[in-house]
């Protein structure tokens, strides 16, 4: 979960938590110092994290993951493990995993012995909106996010046989350039940093469940027909892991829950439980799998414990 994300300060985090039975969270930052795209980026900050760990003690487990730009890296990693943080997360930034400042970075991160929770999104063209008013509002939606991205889909495919409507996309989409998304790259990362546990997460993270994803949707639908990527980088790599919090991971179980059953069968021991700040009825789904109390229990808590170290 994280602090300050849909209105969750300290206590709507233990609320919510004592509402699944939930006895301990991981409590992730999101920091990425020059956005590409401001308006799809939130600070989200140590500070705060750290503050709501010392007014509810044991509760929850802070993590930080400091921009892999930042000057001084090294000296941030030192003064915030000092102040109690046990993991780097969630890395949200806008580079591909092949990018040479990772490197440094994840010699860090191993160094320091902290396991790595990061967020997968594809590149894209994003719309911004041109100015005040509820048709540019309508549009902006559903240029981006509104169902589920099928609208972009079809509007970006009719805008171009529509001059007018062609010209007013076109003079307000900007490049999104997406995030840690390269799987190639994160393959060659797993390879090269064997020590360091990675949890995957976001929508083109669990979109690599199936084996071709519908370019239509965020979060795709339908019958899962052959699993992908992740399902073979989770069977290879010991130390890659996944969490199955937001919409995103939710929507990767439930879209069918024939093929997901397998899926957690299979990697029970690579699963985490998390919510992401939403209120998603993952806990009740999980359980309707009837996976048996063992792999429940990897799945809910043992699993996050292995990765900690505990």
């Amino acid at each position: 979960m994280h602090a300050g994300l849909a209105g969750f300060d300290g206590p709507a985090l233990v609320r919510a938590m004592e509402e699944k039975g939930i006895e301990r969270t991981w409590l992730l930052t999101w920091e990425e110092l020059d956005p590409p795209v401001p308006s799809l980026h939130m600070d989200l900050l140590p500070e705060p994290v750290l503050e709501i760990c010392s007014n509810f003690p044991g509760r929850f487990v802070p993590f930080y993951a400091p921009d892999p730009s930042r000057e001084g890296l090294r000296q941030r990693f030192e003064q915030f493990r000092e102040l109690g943080i046990k993991g780097c997360g969630e890395l949200k930034i806008s580079r591909e995993w092949s990018d040479p400042v990772l490197t440094g970075y994840l010699d860090l991160v191993r160094e320091f012995g902290w396991p790595l929770i990061f967020h997968m999104e594809n590149p894209r063209m994003h719309y911004i909106q041109e100015r005040e008013g509820r048709a540019d509002w309508l549009l902006e939606r559903l240029m981006n996010d509104k169902f589920n991205g099928v609208s972009r889909y079809y509007l970006n495919r009719i805008s171009r046989r529509t001059g007018f409507l062609k010209n007013k996309i076109t003079r307000n989409l900007v490049r999104f350039p997406g995030i840690l998304y390269d799987l190639e790259g994160l393959e060659q990362r797993l390879q090269q940093y064997p020590e360091i546990r990675f949890i995957g997460h976001g929508p083109d993270f669990w979109s690599r469940i199936s084996r071709d994803p519908d370019p239509r949707y965020i979060h795709p639908r339908g019958r899962i027909r052959a699993f992908g990527v992740i399902d073979r980088l989770l069977e290879q790599y010991d130390n890659l892991f996944c969490d199955i919090s937001g919409h995103s991971g939710f929507n990767a179980l439930k879209r069918d829950e024939e093929k997901a059953k397998i899926f957690l069968q299979k990697h029970a021991s690579k699963v985490l439980y998390g919510t992401d700040n939403t209120r998603l009825p993952l806990m009740g789904l999980l359980w309707s799998f009837r996976l048996g109390e063992e792999s429940m229990a990897r799945i809910l808590h043992r699993n996050a414990e292995r990765v900690l170290g505990e």
